[in-house]
């Protein structure tokens, strides 16, 4: 039975990322993202660290409050959540684990929920005293009803949200809001069974399966720092860290304790911690890197003894915003478009940035980023996404360039520089750690310069390849350039492509202002206000609106629910950005349409 559900649920939820690309507004998954983390607090807050573990208490509000959001996320009652954890915790990879992990990946991951369970989990269940959750009466409550508000909570009112706050079809908002969300949010409770007790560290106890993974914790809100919480169960911020980037539960947990409704929340010494990293650990905690004599002998002669760097993370996230503005700002928006203009001290940061990121020196990629925008998908196109998606990604750096490409792009000054690169992408960032944090040059080497580098690559090259594939064609449905919310987010913004490629001078390079999924324009509104960005141009909203009626592809808002008044008060404006068949890379192209300019809005100008 439960393997046609899942069956269902994730063609279902595949369904929905479809609608979400080519018909769905973007707030529709904006709500889904915020229903999501609402279930996940009443699965990470409520059935895991207040329920199973009484890492903390709660007051009567938040308990419902927790206890409806558990409802949303639909993982069974909170009743049979807390047995089945408390087991885990207790027989651990062993036969009487629900979900163990010895019996492999997809086992632990899902496998789990789609065959009988083992005896020993029914026989060990029984054994496991429930007394504190049978006195709950939240808890029980729910457990009485969950028949009736499961279904209610999890995917009815779900779908309601945007269907009557942004008039978004009910099909769109069953498949994004309920089930596409649904699905994502039980991945992220199982990779904690199955991805966090077979790879990452074990800087707590190496002779356990659960480990510390930080790709788990920030997808499940801080739950992947598993080694840790395997060790110190009772820990409400399942972990020693507290940076809430990385623990979002943890800062759900505190907010509502500045509020007096959650209250005795539980931690472990830092000389419990200590004694613990040196006696068990694998001897990948900075503490037992680093340690001095002292503190060992120190530690090792104290009364108690528990035994039954994340840094490092936040410097290679720095350095590639960085990179990736000197990418999205410098080369593309200011250099290649001219959709702003920036003062020396900005331009030569951007300069620095652009090296930092190591993709050509920026003669040449400007020079490549325009003949892009003049001769989209022909052979002159140096990533021509009609040859497929390996090629437009990044097969086209690994072939000769067709003759086209260089016979467009000639007329562009190609001296190198070819001091800068080397130190400012690999030497510097390594050094960086190295010297601040104390971490050993290899690890530096490899996670602060080479993964920060090739994460920062892959953010360019889906411009190149999936834009240009996947997602809505509002603006134009001619060309293949698309809008693309993933490559937004991953790329600072610049996944608006359809967007881009009809209004290229415009410094947003979208039409929407929200800087979550525009970071560049957040930079450069930020430079603005200091004073060394200025001549910021955008495009007129009626210039954008005949856009849309003329050639978009209907996903757009406003083709949706245009008015008769609207299109008959634009169609008769004087001008319309129209001219597929003379494409421009940006401002001051010589097939500029001088209307285009007439019709630009420039913020922040200067004479």
């Amino acid at each position: 039975e439960n393997i046609i559900v899942f069956l269902y649920l994730h063609l279902a939820a595949l369904y929905g990322v479809y609608l979400q690309l080519t018909a769905a507004k973007y707030l529709t998954f904006g709500i889904a993202i915020i229903l999501g983390f609402c279930g996940g607090m009443g699965i990470t807050a409520g059935a895991h660290r207040l329920w199973s573990h009484k890492s903390y208490k709660a007051k009567l509000p938040l308990r419902v409050l927790l206890m409806l959001f558990q409802t949303l996320a639909f993982q069974n009652h909170i009743y049979e959540w807390v047995r089945d954890h408390r087991v885990h915790h207790k027989f651990t990879d062993t036969n009487a684990d629900p979900h163990n992990s010895r019996r492999g990946f997809f086992f632990s991951h899902m496998g789990w929920l789609m065959t009988k369970k083992h005896p020993d989990v029914k026989n060990k269940g029984c054994t496991v005293d429930m007394s504190d959750i049978e006195a709950d009466p939240v808890v029980m409550f729910q457990k009485k009803y969950y028949g009736i508000l499961m279904p209610v909570f999890c995917f009815f009112l779900p779908a309601l949200v945007p269907y009557y706050l942004l008039g978004e079809t009910f099909t769109n908002s069953w498949y994004i809001a309920s089930v596409l969300r649904y699905v994502l949010s039980l991945h992220g409770t199982w990779l904690v069974n199955s991805a966090a007790h077979l790879w990452g560290m074990k800087p707590y106890d190496k002779n356990i399966s659960p480990s510390d993974n930080i790709f788990v914790a920030i997808y499940a809100y801080g739950e992947g720092w598993h080694n840790y919480h395997h060790v110190f169960p009772w820990d409400y911020k399942t972990s020693e860290l507290g940076i809430y980037s990385t623990n979002m539960t943890a800062a759900f947990i505190d907010f509502f304790s500045k509020l007096g409704l959650a209250y005795d929340l539980k931690t472990v010494s830092e000389d419990m911690i200590k004694k613990r990293i040196l006696r068990t650990g694998d001897g990948s905690h900075e503490y037992s890197r680093n340690k001095r004599e002292e503190d060992l002998r120190k530690i090792l002669m104290s009364d108690h003894d528990h035994f039954h760097d994340n840094n490092m993370v936040l410097l290679p996230i720095i350095l590639g915003f960085c990179g990736g503005m000197g990418i999205t700002a410098g080369a593309h928006r200011l250099w290649s478009h001219k959709s702003y203009k920036a003062k020396l001290p900005l331009r030569v940061l951007l300069m620095l940035f652009q090296t930092l990121a190591f993709q050509n020196h920026i003669y040449e990629w400007v020079r490549d980023h325009r003949v892009h925008h003049k001769f989209t998908d022909t052979n002159a196109d140096p990533h021509n996404s009609r040859r497929g998606f390996f090629f437009s990604h990044m097969g086209w750096l690994m072939t000769k360039k067709h003759p086209d490409v260089k016979n467009k792009g000639c007329t562009v000054d190609m001296s190198i520089t070819g001091f800068l690169m080397p130190v400012f992408c690999f030497f510097l960032p390594a050094l960086v750690p190295y010297y601040l944090l104390g971490e050993t040059f290899t690890n530096s080497w490899y996670i602060a310069s080479v993964l920060r580098y090739v994460l920062s690559l892959h953010g360019t090259w889906l411009v190149n390849s999936a834009a240009h594939l996947w997602g809505m064609k509002p603006y134009d449905k001619n060309i293949s350039p698309s809008d693309n919310i993933f490559v937004a987010i991953y790329a600072y913004g610049e996944g608006w492509h359809n967007y881009h490629h009809v209004f290229p001078w415009d410094y947003k390079t979208s039409e929407l202002g929200i800087y979550s999924t525009n970071m560049t324009a957040a930079f450069i509104d930020f430079f603005s206000k200091l004073g060394l960005a200025y001549d910021l141009k955008t495009v007129s909203e009626d210039m954008i609106k005949k856009r849309i009626l003329r050639t978009g592809d209907g996903s757009h808002e406003y083709s949706r629910n245009k008015r008769e008044e609207d299109l008959r008060k634009i169609l008769m404006s004087d001008h319309d950005h129209f001219h597929d068949n003379n494409m421009v890379w940006g401002w001051d192209d010589k097939d500029m349409d001088e209307h285009d300019k007439k019709f630009a809005k420039i913020y922040n100008k200067e004479d």
